[in-house]
């Protein structure tokens, strides 16, 4: 996979930090890029989206980095390990609650717990059935029953994989929604109230959880760079903002 950000500069504020991209990798999603730009900035990366294996069993797993070479996933993640960064593929379907933890559990397993989770909210807009079995259905039964999380159905799905993913974040790490293309504004009163009332319980671990929206002109780059920003920024919690919004040091 050629390079998405051929002239990004690096400033190496995640360096040593463990992430996982949850989603935006196939259809054209920004996950590449955004998967570039923490690898750039130092992070080992495990990337998770559906990789449409032919007869896998139901459930997120590892994926064997000989197959499939030509799948979004992998394409990736071969692309994190040439950038000089840890890697790790993932089969997941991120409509589903149970793959979501599941691959933040795998994610914890290989690389250790996580400093930062970006969950692409667009990945979970459809309502994908409940996956079981596996690592996804060990996680589930140690988990509390979640109370509903009000909102737009695609950023209710993926305040909930931030939530289910809570157990494996570290202490002082971030979560970043990538919310979906909209103009400026929309949505918002909405999208607040529901970030902020997760953010309110993550903030007693020192967890900060932001909710990214770029506009339908934003590139794929500009938004990579405001999500790396967004991750480094060890001030901002429980907003809701723009790729404009977020200060770019480099």
């Amino acid at each position: 996979m050629r390079d998405p950000l051929p002239d990004y500069t690096p400033s190496g504020s995640l360096h040593g930090c463990r992430a996982l991209v949850l989603g935006g990798l196939a259809q054209d999603g920004s996950g590449s890029a955004v998967a570039a730009a923490l690898a750039k900035e130092g992070a080992a990366v495990a990337l998770a989206d559906n990789t449409g294996l032919p007869g896998r069993a139901a459930g997120a797993r590892p994926v064997p980095r000989r197959r499939l070479a030509d799948d979004p996933v992998v394409l990736a993640a071969g692309l994190v390990s040439a950038l000089g960064s840890w890697s790790l593929p993932i089969h997941c379907d991120p409509a589903s609650e149970s793959d979501g933890r599941a691959a933040v559990a795998y994610t914890a397993l290989e690389f250790g717990p996580l400093d930062l989770l970006v969950v692409h909210a667009a990945a979970g807009a459809a309502r994908g059935a409940q996956r079981s079995g596996g690592l996804g259905a060990a996680v589930a039964s140690t988990a509390p029953a979640p109370r509903p999380l009000r909102g737009p159905p695609e950023l209710g799905s993926a305040l909930r994989a931030v939530r289910a993913a809570r157990p494996f974040l570290s202490e002082g790490a971030a979560a970043v929604v990538l919310g979906e293309r909209s103009a400026p504004g929309a949505g918002r009163p909405r999208e607040n109230a529901a970030l902020r009332s997760l953010a309110g319980s993550l903030r007693e671990r020192g967890v900060r959880l932001n909710c990214l929206v770029p506009r339908p002109a934003d590139t794929d780059a500009a938004v990579a760079a405001a999500v790396a920003d967004l991750a480094a920024d060890d001030g901002r919690t429980g907003e809701v903002v723009g790729v404009a919004q977020v200060p770019h040091p480099r």
